[in-house]
């Protein structure tokens, strides 16, 4: 059985008060979000969190057979970023290099690719890394609200601490955000309740209840559940149509790092596993583009040995610095200097 043998998260160093981005366009939005610094990118922060995963895991680069990245965010329309990560990060040239793009489900299909790959034993050990810094701009959706960080695992069938059990798939032609070629920052309907009840909260449910008829379990019988976190809120809706209390959804990111895209439940996911134990069970589901990905992790007592080399989501948001809304838009060159 395949699961995560290491996994690392990155969390830029600046915050963004949302309030500063929102007030100027006559709106108001709580919270803080992480932003990008001017030396960083989605290839930077996906560069630190696998090297941090690669280390927890305690791996030799050369021994991984594949490299998996989902984002939203790429650079490029016409170029992967998993062969430049596996060039700084030591991986054979014969390693597979696939980029996973377009949705914010790109994590969640980059880790299923892992797994279908492991299960046609094609390749032994692979890692799969989530990063985003999504387009937007001064006034846009997402100007206040969409975050940045990432977040990477190793997975492989040997030395885990925590098997994936099951997985389970659900996915229609559902378009509630999206940004095409011509676009420079992604675009919505505007129609919220839609978006979060025909979207969001339905995929999810389906999702979670087609993995609970896979595997054997009920929503109650799972320590913890991870929902991707537009907002902090959002996960309260699949979790009361599934029977599942409050207590046991993960800590709100939203508020703290912004809306993390298609990293958002993996980010939580390792907030969770830094302080999880052995024997617990946890149910991960993710949501993009309409569609989502449920998960079944059980942890293994491996977990508790690891933790010594292991880097928490929480010393990355403990250490911030405030960044002011003209320094934000200068550093996304939406202000830029006269040439003179």
């Amino acid at each position: 059985m395949a699961g995560i043998i290491g996994y690392g998260v990155y969390i830029p160093r600046y915050r963004l008060e949302q309030k500063e981005a929102a007030i100027p366009w006559g709106s108001w939005s709580p919270g803080e979000k992480a932003v990008c610094g001017a030396d960083e990118d989605v290839v930077t922060m996906a560069a630190e969190a696998a090297d941090n995963a690669i280390q927890h895991a305690s791996m030799d680069p050369t021994k991984i057979d594949a490299i998996y990245i989902g984002t939203a965010s790429s650079p490029y329309i016409e170029q992967y970023i998993a062969p430049i990560l596996a060039e700084s990060l030591g991986l054979a040239p014969e390693a597979t290099m696939i980029d996973y793009s377009g949705s914010l489900n790109a994590v969640a299909m980059a880790l299923l690719g892992c797994l279908d790959a492991i299960a046609a034993k094609r390749i032994k050990t692979g890692i799969v890394i989530g990063a985003e810094n999504r387009a937007t701009a001064p006034g846009a959706d997402g100007d206040a609200s969409f975050g940045a960080g990432a977040m990477a695992m190793v997975i492989g069938t040997a030395g885990t601490i925590a098997d994936i059990e099951g997985v389970h798939t659900y996915s229609t032609l559902f378009l509630d955000r999206w940004r095409a070629t011509k676009d420079s920052w992604v675009s919505n309907w505007n129609d919220y309740r839609f978006d979060r009840e025909h979207g969001y909260q339905k995929h999810i449910v389906e999702a979670c209840n087609g993995l609970f008829q896979k595997v054997g379990k009920k929503a109650t019988d799972y320590d913890c559940v991870v929902f991707a976190q537009p907002d902090d809120r959002l996960p309260n809706l699949p979790a009361k149509s599934l029977g599942i209390p409050r207590d046991k959804l993960a800590p709100a990111i939203a508020s703290t790092l912004g809306d993390l895209g298609s990293c958002s439940a993996f980010l939580s996911l390792a907030g969770v596993l830094d302080n999880a134990k052995p024997g617990q069970t946890i149910l991960m589901a993710s949501y993009g583009s309409g569609g989502s990905n449920a998960f079944s992790f059980a942890t293994h007592e491996r977990i508790q040995r690891k933790k010594k080399r292991l880097v928490p989501i929480e010393q990355y948001i403990a250490r911030k610095q405030y960044m002011t809304y003209t320094s934000y838009l200068r550093v996304r060159e939406h202000v830029t200097r006269a040439p003179y």
